[in-house]
């Protein structure tokens, strides 16, 4: 289920549009009242509420040949958020991934997210400035750390009232739901791409003060070739969330 596209809103684009283009130097595209952000093959637009409450989370998508350069990257620049004294996390042994998580604009909570079980090399594709990384490749981790290693949207958070019983409509829909979930938290989706389904007024890990609440999200996707059997259609999660999923 590969995230093609997001659509939210930002307390301020001001904000947005100047982190996205000045610390992670990603592709930014402005309009009145809502700024669009190209992340490697995904697509980001964001439109002002300036009343909008609580926090988003977001993971982009890197090459694990690229971990230590993203980490390096960020540690100079937005700087990594922790749990204790750990700033890189190992997931679950189904994940087969390791992350690290920083500080958004707006107050978001944004992750990148290395996914070993997806093909190596990875690759954005024909999206330009793309570029593929390979743990086959001597030095990779050496080369400086750059918008192109930002593959895609693995990852997108939403609230909805009842984490449970989104999950099991996705499941009956061909998209699968991750172990290790709970009654507030549940990954929906594959490993090209998820939906972290949570319970409003739950914190963002690794934090103990961004806080999850209920901006509207549009999020479209497409059937890839590691999620087969997703059934294409139009899923409203909850009130001004909505996953479409094209065939």
């Amino acid at each position: 289920m590969q995230i093609m596209s997001v659509d939210t809103v930002t307390r301020s684009i001001a904000e947005t549009a100047a982190y996205y283009e000045t610390v992670l130097r990603l592709p930014v595209r402005k309009e009145i009242g809502a700024v669009e952000v190209t992340v490697g093959r995904s697509v980001v637009r964001f439109r002002e509420d300036a009343d909008a409450e609580g926090d988003q989370h977001y993971a982009f998508l890197i090459d694990d040949a690229r971990f230590d350069a993203a980490r390096a990257f960020l540690a100079a620049g937005p700087g990594l958020l922790s749990d204790g004294d750990r700033t890189e996390f190992e997931a679950q042994p189904a994940w087969n991934a390791r992350s690290l998580y920083f500080p958004g604009p707006d107050r978001s909570v944004l992750e990148v997210i290395a996914r070993r079980a997806l093909p190596q090399p990875l690759s954005a594709g024909n999206t330009s400035g793309a570029k593929a990384s390979s743990p086959h490749v001597p030095g990779a981790q050496h080369l400086p750390f750059g918008p192109g290693d930002l593959l895609s949207v693995s990852e997108v958070g939403v609230a909805v009232p009842d984490v449970t019983g989104t999950a099991d409509r996705l499941t009956d829909a061909g998209i699968g739901r991750y172990p290790d979930g709970s009654a507030t938290f549940s990954p929906a989706g594959h490993i090209d791409g998820m939906l972290i389904l949570v319970s409003p007024g739950r914190t963002w890990f690794p934090t103990s003060e961004r806080v999850v609440a209920e901006p509207p999200v549009t999020v479209v996707a497409q059937a890839g070739p590691a999620s087969p059997g997703v059934r294409a259609g139009r899923y409203e999660l909850a009130p001004g969330r909505v996953l479409v999923v094209r065939p």
